[in-house]
């Protein structure tokens, strides 16, 4: 079931090329359109629509096997990990390239065929996106359960020393363990970190922690822009229109030599998203975003 077609140009040199979206939102959209325009080969990029069905998407993995046997497929790029899992359960032999969703794939039966180009904020571009909003902060604490904060402890730590800056883990198991947690950090540090952590940070915390960051005017970061529309200062998240954009440049390179991209370590691929009223409430948030990385005020 083909619902979309992005058009663009002539072909340069025909490779057909799909994309497979969980849910089809703005944030897809502007990937899917700046990869057609930058990927000559690929031109032009078809765009399938799981509408968030599984139904939908069993009929988009049964339309794609039956253009791969017809030798009609060369590479699909799937967005979020629901498209990811249903498309590589049925073509084993078809170059998937997964972006806009969790870096890592937990079912290793549907990934091993599976291009991950989710490229997550490095803790260091975390902490110097601070460093550029309050550069006079010395000391940032991070909020969440020991098991996500081990993840990131050791780059986190190599990125402060090389920052200059001091940093603590508050650790909570528990909701009812984040006021706590929370108040201690406020106390002891200039800035506060969430990583996305469910436990830490969800529908039961997310008030508390408004109301206690913005009355004690702590600058804080997080992983999500509705967060930052509730009032946390600021976020690190993907620039779509930027990845769409070097996504059809690596594949286009792919195309050519086989070579799987890498996305990692280029700042250039993030926005700073930043809350304006809660700004305005925070004194020592005078800079702007670090080099590469746009800012976007909401």
């Amino acid at each position: 079931m083909l619902l979309g077609w992005l058009h663009a140009p002539a072909t340069v040199q025909a490779a057909e090329v799909y994309i497979v979206d969980t849910l089809k939102h703005e944030r897809s959209i502007t990937v899917a359109e700046a990869l057609n325009e930058h990927c000559l080969p690929c031109r032009p990029v078809k765009y399938m629509d799981m509408k968030g069905s599984v139904r939908v998407g069993r009929q988009i993995s049964y339309e794609l096997a039956q253009l791969r046997q017809n030798n009609a497929l060369d590479l699909v790029i799937t967005l979020g990990k629901p498209a990811t899992r249903m498309i590589s359960r049925e073509l084993q032999d078809v170059p998937i390239f997964y972006s806009l969703g969790r870096s890592e794939m937990d079912d290793t039966r549907y990934s091993k065929g599976v291009v991950s180009l989710v490229v997550p904020p490095s803790p260091k571009l975390k902490l110097q996106a601070l460093k550029a909003l309050a550069p006079n902060i010395e000391r940032v604490g991070f909020l969440a359960t020991r098991h996500r904060l081990d993840d990131i402890r050791e780059p986190t730590v190599l990125a402060a020393q090389e920052l200059g800056l001091q940093i603590k883990f508050y650790y909570v198991q528990r909701p009812y363990d984040v006021p706590v947690g929370l108040r201690t950090a406020i106390q002891e540090m200039d800035a506060i970190v969430f990583i996305k952590d469910r436990v830490a940070i969800n529908a039961d915390t997310v008030e508390y922690i408004l109301q206690l960051t913005l009355e004690n005017q702590v600058p804080t970061l997080v992983d999500s822009d509705r967060l930052v529309d509730r009032g946390m200062l600021a976020a690190l998240t993907i620039d779509p229109k930027r990845l769409g954009e070097k996504l059809g440049k690596a594949i286009e390179h792919y195309l050519e030599t086989g070579t799987p991209p890498d996305l990692s370590d280029d700042p250039t691929l993030f926005q700073l998203l930043v809350n304006q009223e809660t700004l305005r409430q925070t004194p020592d948030v005078t800079g702007g975003a670090p080099a590469g990385v746009k800012m976007v005020m909401r």
